[in-house]
């Protein structure tokens, strides 16, 4: 995958994840416990396609290949001791993500980039990396590896029982609201604790996806044996190219930082700190 960025403007991987971030304060409360008990839902919802080998798709997703992607995800759902097969989707974004757990009415949705699965510019597909492509040494295309450990990650978070617990935080931050206007002390308590329940949202979300690295390497570990340095390597990449967007947009000089951090994430740990504590694994 090429990157081009201009001078001017946010990468637009970086904006989807400020989008990401605005939403877990205003309408994900609402839509999060909906998707969660009817992960179909959401899929609808996001416009993503569901993964599968069909002839008719072959444009988008060339059936071999997606059946060896199809086998992949199956591999690392038993790798993770999911007995609940969770559907994948894909589309044109540049996040995973998941929606769903042990206690949806429908089965847990994979939210999947296609970039990661079907790679342009004569690369191969996910899963079926060729030794003399080097992708783990290329700036901007995952190898396979690397692209198994940000699918376990999501299947780490759809295996744990975490997810009505963070809804409950989030429709807390809502809560605080009425206490504005309901309050005898008026703005200054509900101000504090709509600030409270911020911090908290934001706290409990990066604590559990630092937590999705480390539940992705042990899943990971029992897929390819080596997975800590695999992790690593694909955080550090992830850095790499912000310290590229950095130095090549001055938008993103705002909200990137020198060692690569990116200020516009809210929900994920500073990648720097997700590196160092994957050291000691």
């Amino acid at each position: 995958m090429s990157m081009t960025l201009t001078r001017e403007f946010f990468p637009s991987d970086h904006l989807e994840q400020l989008s990401r971030g605005i939403s877990a304060f205003t309408v994900d409360p609402y839509t999060n416990a909906l998707f969660y008990f009817f992960p179909k839902i959401g899929a609808f919802f996001t416009n993503y396609q569901p993964l599968r080998s069909d002839p008719a798709l072959e444009a988008m997703m060339p059936p071999e290949a997606a059946a060896r992607i199809l086998r992949e995800i199956k591999d690392l759902t038993n790798c993770a001791g999911i007995k609940r097969d969770a559907i994948p989707y894909v589309a044109l974004y540049h996040q995973f993500s998941s929606c769903g757990g042990p206690y949806s009415l429908t089965k847990p949705a994979l939210f999947l980039p296609d970039q990661h699965l079907f790679r342009r510019n004569g690369h191969s597909s996910f899963g079926q990396e060729k030794p003399n492509e080097n992708l783990s040494e290329k700036q901007w295309i995952f190898s396979d590896d690397e692209t198994r450990f940000l699918i376990a990650r999501e299947l780490s978070q759809l295996k744990e029982e975490s997810s009505l617990f963070r809804m409950a935080i989030k429709v807390s931050v809502f809560v605080t609201l009425f206490f504005i206007y309901t309050s005898p002390f008026g703005w200054p308590l509900g101000l504090s604790l709509f600030i409270g329940a911020i911090g908290t949202h934001i706290a409990s979300e990066r604590f559990f996806q630092g937590r999705a690295d480390l539940l992705g390497v042990k899943i990971l570990r029992r897929k390819i044996g080596h997975s800590a340095k695999v992790a690593i390597h694909t955080l550090e990449k992830m850095r790499q190219q912000n310290l590229y967007k950095r130095k090549n947009s001055k938008a993103a000089r705002w909200y990137i930082t020198k060692s690569g951090n990116n200020l516009l994430d809210l929900l994920h740990p500073p990648l720097t700190t997700r590196i160092k504590k994957l050291t000691t694994v």
